[in-house]
């Protein structure tokens, strides 16, 4: 930062800031009448003025108009967009019909309104968005968080942050960028409490499959399917057969399907292509297929020969016919009948994976073979991983190994070297010795473990 005083091809006296990185030039209407004349004083004493309020921390256009009284147009700050006095309901009503596919999923743009029109609305709807401060937020918070549901359930901090942070600040932030409204009020939440996978053991895995074996088999290649790849429903719905690389054995996902849509996968790390086990290979082999096909056609389909989504399985109960009540909640049937601890149906994805590192298997690998990130593996299947981590290091111990490499009988070889154990270091330091202060022999060949080792 700071202020010179220059002169320009036309003979003029201009300021020089450097300011912020940039090279400002200022011009005055001052001539140079040379280094002792009146102008360059008087020029040079503003320019010791402006470098003073620059450095106490004042902006560039505040210390040029308080120096010289005038600030060139470029560099004022721009003007603030004045807000528009808009209620909440007013400008939802056109807000909403912005929100339509594919500019927004099917579901999103279903759950902003059922939000809006249930629970956002009837508190806003008629204030001004500069009536909704962060006091007026944090007392909607405790209301939600007190009142009970349509089924009569308590909300969860985490479903009352989606309707404030997700719902409701969607519609500020495009209010926002119109001049409609400030900055959103953002509240401070509690760390969000996550619950654990709940995964099948390899018990209950297999007896859930011959129960639907038995019960409905229509079924039990798409639940097979799930369990041995642990991918999510959606992106095993999407799946055509133009994906299924069968003499590669190879599958690619890029694709995810939900509520009638097929949209991008829900991370950029989704997007991949992994190998088939063997026995996900004898099932692909096995499932019917059009004999002239052009691999257009989806890899599963509901038995009335639609492509399936994952709101159609479980959420109806895998019901062969959706207005026949009977054969509805056919997967909470059968852990019910098995006597098997009731669990959502996305404990597939969580067997598959608590199945992979109970094995061994690469938490790296396995993070992009299920497209997510090691951190989510890490923090959520934890407690799967396997723990004997010196197990297979001892099993892999050198046939080779020497004796003098790990110190044989006379121990290992840490600590001072012989004859130096009894003279007094300059220093007093744990490991003086090793400094080499007082020019320990050199180590012959037969007590240097990496010389031992070297020779393996």
């Amino acid at each position: 930062m700071g202020v010179t005083v220059v002169t320009n091809q036309h003979g003029y006296l201009r300021f020089r800031i450097f300011w912020k990185g940039s090279d400002i030039a200022v011009s005055t209407r001052f001539r140079d009448d040379g280094p002792h004349g009146r102008n360059a004083r008087l020029v040079a004493a503003k320019a010791i003025l402006i470098e003073e309020k620059l450095e106490k921390g004042a902006e560039l256009h505040r210390a040029l108009l308080e120096v010289l009284g005038d600030c060139p147009p470029r560099l004022m700050p721009a003007a603030r967009p004045v807000s528009k006095a808009r209620t909440l309901r007013s400008y939802y009503e056109e807000w909403i019909e912005r929100r339509v596919p594919p500019l927004v999923r099917i579901s999103t743009a279903k759950r902003h309104r059922l939000c809006f029109e249930a629970i956002i609305l009837p508190e806003f709807g008629s204030a001004l968005f500069e009536d909704v401060t962060k006091s007026r937020l944090e007392a909607f918070r405790a209301k939600l968080l007190r009142g009970k549901t349509k089924r009569g359930t308590t909300r969860t901090v985490k479903a009352v942050r989606n309707i404030i942070d997700w719902h409701l600040r969607s519609l500020w932030r495009d209010a926002e960028r119109e001049g409609c409204s400030g900055p959103f009020p953002r509240l401070d939440w509690p760390r969000a409490h996550r619950a654990k996978p709940d995964p099948f053991d390899a018990e209950e895995r297999e007896a859930i499959l011959v129960w639907f074996a038995q019960h409905d088999s229509y079924w039990n290649p798409w639940l097979f399917f799930l369990f041995w790849t642990g991918m999510r429903h959606g992106e095993a719905a999407a799946l055509r057969w133009s994906d299924i690389d069968l003499k590669r054995r190879i599958i690619s996902i890029s694709k995810s399907r939900d509520s009638g849509e097929e949209n991008a996968p829900k991370t950029s790390g989704s997007v991949r292509e992994i190998p088939i086990l063997p026995w996900v290979i004898e099932l692909l082999e096995r499932l019917p297929r059009q004999l002239h096909s052009d691999g257009k056609e989806f890899l599963f389909l509901t038995p009335e020969g639609k492509p399936m989504t994952d709101t159609w399985w479980p959420k109806r109960g895998a019901a062969r016919h959706p207005q026949d009540e009977d054969s509805k909640g056919i997967w909470y049937r059968c852990l019910r009948s098995l006597g098997i601890r009731p669990r959502k149906f996305y404990s597939t994805r969580h067997t598959f994976i608590a199945w992979a590192l109970s094995e061994g298997a690469n938490l790296k690998g396995l993070a992009e073979y299920c497209g997510t990130s090691v951190q989510m593996i890490e923090q959520s299947y934890g407690r799967f991983m396997r723990k004997d981590f010196l197990g297979p290091l001892i099993g892999a111990r050198p046939e080779s190994l020497r004796e003098a490499a790990i110190g044989g009988k006379t121990g290992p070889l840490t600590g001072p070297s012989n004859g130096v154990a009894g003279k007094r270091p300059e220093f007093p330091r744990d490991s003086w010795w090793r400094r080499g202060e007082l020019n320990p022999r050199p180590k012959t060949a037969e007590r240097c473990p990496l010389h031992a080792y070297s020779a393996i």
